[in-house]
């Protein structure tokens, strides 16, 4: 950022961001638009992208000089100017023309940022065996970073499911499944099942879905398939390594599906020995102890931006999160839509996973915001 560029930023870390209700979210029946209406919807966007991304510069300024001199952040930071620069591009959207072009500015941006998960593992990892110190720091900076994140991909994936793609145009990869629309909680399930089952054979276990298997729930079936990846996942995997130490069958993992007034809840459980440390579980990536145990026989990883970004890629194209990610970025995303992710584990039996889905109507009112807390709120 130059200076002139740096005093238009500082002056958006001033402005409130605006409340964006599931009614203007909504990807459903009214997701046809006419032009003006596109219009008002692209000028909306671009706003208050540039504002969260405004914030999200001051987050970056303000790390420590340790954490803003890796390589993986500063090619972070780097991304974001450039989005940031695209957006003031767009300052004066005014004809259709403006609306296209904008379009494919900001799919080539959602295209160029799917990576940033891993980016930020790596960081963190570094980071931390240069000093450990740094962990509570750093990781406020990634709760904050991803919380926005959210938002911004709500934004996102509602203007392209609004907006007509223009021509040689195309959706960025997850939009269909990032708006609000009817998701069922045990189609999920099942697709995951098979999915994990046939990447990784090796831990394949008998999974028992039961209770309402028929509910469907108004949700964004992309974020719920994250959470629940990520949960069943852990449970089929350690159910598989501890039948295989113990020397006996894999017990089934239950999952139970509940539909209620207050939305979904699914419970998940497993017979794979319990978690002795479940309060590290929801720590950004791995215990800075045991990443300084390791340190010494370690590659050295300040690496260039260009190998950095082909680690990254090849972590997105085989949907891994870095390590430790998984737990508390599930629970993030619950809590981010007004729903929670708790364990309660027995040392030696197994552990229960408790998903709350509330369900999100589309004309309430609900705000999109960069709150610490759960994001989406009745207002």
């Amino acid at each position: 950022l130059n200076l002139s560029a740096l005093r238009r930023v500082r002056g958006l870390w001033k402005e409130e961001l605006q409340s964006v209700t599931l009614t203007e979210l909504w990807g459903g029946q009214t997701a046809e638009r006419d032009e003006a209406g596109c219009l008002h919807l692209a000028r909306q966007t671009q706003y208050q992208l540039k504002v969260r991304m405004g914030h999200r510069l001051q987050d970056f300024l303000f790390l420590p000089y340790k954490a803003m001199a890796d390589p993986a952040v500063r090619t972070l930071y780097s991304k974001y100017v450039n989005a940031y620069t695209i957006h003031e591009d767009f300052d004066d959207l005014r004809r259709p023309e403006d609306v296209a072009k904008y379009w494919v500015a900001l799919a080539e941006i959602f295209e160029e940022n799917q990576n940033v998960t891993s980016l930020l593992g790596m960081a963190r990892r570094r980071i931390i065996r240069l000093d450990p110190g740094l962990a509570p720091t750093f990781d406020n900076f990634v709760s904050s970073f991803l919380v926005s994140r959210i938002g911004t991909h709500l934004l996102g994936s509602a203007f392209f499911q609004q907006v007509p793609t223009p021509s040689g145009g195309k959706k960025p990869a997850g939009v269909a499944m990032g708006v609000l629309q009817p998701t069922s909680p045990a189609s999920l399930l099942g697709a995951l099942v098979e999915s994990f089952k046939g990447q990784h054979p090796e831990f394949a276990v008998p999974v028992d879905i039961q209770g309402n298997t028929e509910t469907s729930i108004l949700y964004i079936p992309g974020h719920l398939r994250g959470i629940l990846r990520e949960v069943l996942h852990n449970a089929m995997r350690e159910t598989a390594s501890n039948a295989e130490v113990s020397g006996v069958q894999p017990a089934p993992v239950k999952v139970r599906i509940n539909h209620g007034q207050l939305g979904v809840f699914v419970v998940i459980s497993d017979e794979a020995g319990g978690i002795a440390d479940i309060g590290d579980v929801w720590r950004w990536g791995e215990d800075p102890a045991i990443v300084m145990q390791d340190a010494e026989d370690s590659e050295d990883e300040w690496e260039d931006p260009e190998a950095l970004m082909a680690k990254a890629q090849v972590a997105k194209a085989t949907m891994r999160l870095p390590l430790g990610f998984g737990l508390p970025l599930a629970r993030l995303t619950a809590r981010y839509f007004g729903g929670d992710l708790r364990l309660q584990t027995l040392l030696g039996h197994g552990t229960n996973a408790y998903i709350h889905i509330p369900e999100l109507q589309h004309d309430g009112h609900f705000g999109v915001s960069d709150g610490d807390r759960g994001a989406l709120k009745i207002g």
